[in-house]
Parts: C-alpha cells; structure tokens; sequence
C-alpha cells in the first residue's frame, strides 16, 4: 500500500470517527416509555377461578351472580337462569332453574346460604312484559330445590344490571318497578320471603337500587341534583356534585362524569363530598353499575383500538389511589356485588375467569 492509499484510508477513518461523534440536529431523542402499569397478581397473593364457558351440555353461558368458588347463577342466550356447578375435573355443569321461553327472561337474581330468588320477565299476549318473583331453597350443599312462585304482582321492574336489581334484607325480597301514573314514580316494592301481600312504597322521579336500605336517583335526575335516600325511614342525603356533573352513586361512593369532546373524565367521591378522586380518564368507562364494590374497587375497561375487540381491564383501588391491571386483551367483563369476571377465547375455548375482590382486601 502507498502513501496516498495510506493517507486515505487515515482520512476516512478520522472522518467517521468525527461523525460519530458530532451531534446531529436531525438526530431525535429516544422517547421515554411511559411506566408499566402494576398488575393485580404482583401486587396480590391472588388468583381468579377459571370456568369452562361452555357447559358440559354444550349450553354457552355468562355470570349472573357467583355463589362461591364453586357454585354460580348464569343465563343463557334465550334468557334462561342456569345453577352451573364447577366440579373437580374443571367441568362447567349446569341445571336449568328457569326457562321463561322468551326474552329478555330472567333479569335479576339474588341468593342467601339457604334461599334462591329471580325475576323473569316476557311479553304477554298484548305485547307488555309481564313479570314474576320465583324462589327455591338451598340444600345443605348450597344446590337448588323445587322452584315455587312467590308473587306476580310485581309491577313493571326495572333493571339496570345492578347486583342490587333484587335483594334479600329485613326478612323479605326487595327491588324496584316504575308506577304506571302520568307522573314519573320509581315504586319500591317488598315481599317477605315467605310469601304474602306486596308492599308497595312511591318515590317521586326516577331512582335506582342501591345496597339496602338505600335508593340512589337516577337518569337525568342525576345532573346536578343526585340524591339518595333510606327504604325503610324516608330519610334522605343530598349528593355534592357540580351542576355539570352525571352523578350515579352507591350506598358509600358516587360516580361522577363530566363529558368533553376527548372522551370523559371520571371520578368517585363519597356522598358527602370528601375523598374525591379521578379514577379514570378519556374513553374508559366503569365495569359495573355500582359503585365502589367492597366499599374499596372501581372495575374499569378501555377499549384497545390496537388489540381489535380486545378490552383492557383495570381495577381502580380506592384506598390505594392506584390503578392495577386485571386483564390487557379480555373479552366480556362483568361483576356482582363482590366479584368480577371476564372471558378470553371464543366458542368452544371460552373461559370464564373470577376473581373474589375480598381476597384483596
């Protein structure tokens, strides 16, 4: 190699090495990744029960209200209440409570140790749907006896998928109708267990079920002017929010939505107004009707526009002031007064997956 081919290849070397070294204006920044989420089972010493979707039958299914670990109340695509058992093998087995033959059919349900009640509601021959209370008891094992009708004389029922559509409290069964007046009236109505007259209270606009003895306002009687109010004393508590505000509350917590062009903005606060926190922003919206399950969870989902039909679930800890992650590409999402659900797979594959909020408290 000569002087010149030395001198070059000297030259090019120095001239790279420059390069390498000299700042770019076009050189962009590396982006910082925002941090990952914490998840529910790093945080917790927990796990959810996996059901098989499909029972042993081949009947699809979706929760309506957990038992326990191993019991569940479910309905069906044609509105059927279902007793699905989950057995050692990790089989889903189902015995059919109530078959109403139309929809919407059973759209409450509710259960102590000893007592199973739900509502069935269908189109009678004139087109108005038509309902009734059934119950059955409970044996030793937790399983079903024979079904029996406890009233028809329920009035036009309203549900609103709360955990609290029908409850058992003060020895008797307890939800809600709307008065068949001019004026609008929400009618609380009450049976005892045993069975006997109805007993009907009116409460002037709209209200909804809240855990008892109290019933929370509800539709656009919840902008700005939230109430709730006692069953069985009439007494009432006035909610504090902004006249903005779409407020919807429980027994302990209010859910409060200000709306904006770039999805919504949601915090809950108690009904006295202390301990306000934002729980969620943009466009994730709440799992359940009621707030606050456990008097301590906020279930959330968000749409992943990326992950297809995917949600992403998250639960909001109340006394935590932090969000974990629950589940990043689920199906459909549920919960009842103490627990939550959601699927993965399809068909065949579908699972149930519940997880028991106390076992985090």
């Amino acid at each position: 190699m000569d002087g010149a081919q030395r001198f070059a290849l000297a030259g090019t070397a120095v001239l790279a090495l420059a390069w390498l070294a000299w700042p770019s204006p076009d050189r962009p920044e590396a982006a910082s990744l925002p941090a990952p989420v914490p998840t529910v089972w790093q945080t917790w010493d927990a796990e959810p029960v996996d059901w098989p979707g499909t029972t042993a039958d081949g009947r699809a299914w979706t929760p309506l209200k957990v038992l326990d670990d191993g019991q569940a109340l479910a309905t069906d695509g044609a509105g059927s209440l279902l007793y699905v058992e989950l057995t050692e093998d990790g089989d889903a087995v189902a015995t059919p409570l109530a078959e109403p033959g139309a929809v919407p059919g059973v759209v409450a349900a509710a259960a102590t140790d000893e007592r199973l009640a739900w509502i069935t509601s269908v189109p009678d021959a004139q087109g108005r749907v038509a309902s009734e209370l059934w119950t059955a008891p409970r044996g030793e094992d937790g399983k079903p006896g024979e079904a029996s009708l406890l009233t028809a004389d329920t009035g036009d029922v309203i549900a609103s998928g709360s955990a609290y559509d029908l409850q058992f409290a003060a020895e008797g069964l307890h939800w809600l109708a709307t008065a068949r007046s001019e004026t609008l009236v929400t009618e609380h109505r009450s049976i005892p267990v045993e069975g006997g007259e109805v007993a009907v209270t009116g409460h002037l606009g709209a209200w909804q079920a809240a855990a008892w003895p109290w019933l929370a306002s509800a539709g656009s009687d919840s902008l700005g002017g939230a109430q709730l109010v006692r069953t069985d004393t009439g007494a009432g508590v006035k909610v504090f929010s902004g006249a903005e505000e779409l407020t919807l509350c429980s027994a302990t917590w209010c859910r409060l939505i200000v709306n904006a062009e770039d999805g919504a903005r949601t915090d809950l606060v108690r009904p006295d107004g202390t301990g306000r926190v934002t729980v969620a922003e943009g466009f994730t919206s709440a799992v359940s009707p009621d707030v606050g399950l456990i008097d301590r969870f906020e279930p959330l989902a968000e749409r992943a526009v990326a992950a297809g039909d995917a949600t992403e679930m998250t639960l909001f800890d109340l006394e935590a002031g932090e969000a974990f992650l629950v589940a990043s590409s689920a199906g459909a999402t549920g919960a009842d007064a103490r627990r939550l659900w959601w699927s993965t797979g399809t068909g065949e594959l579908l699972v149930w997956h519940v997880l028991d909020l106390t076992d985090l408290a």
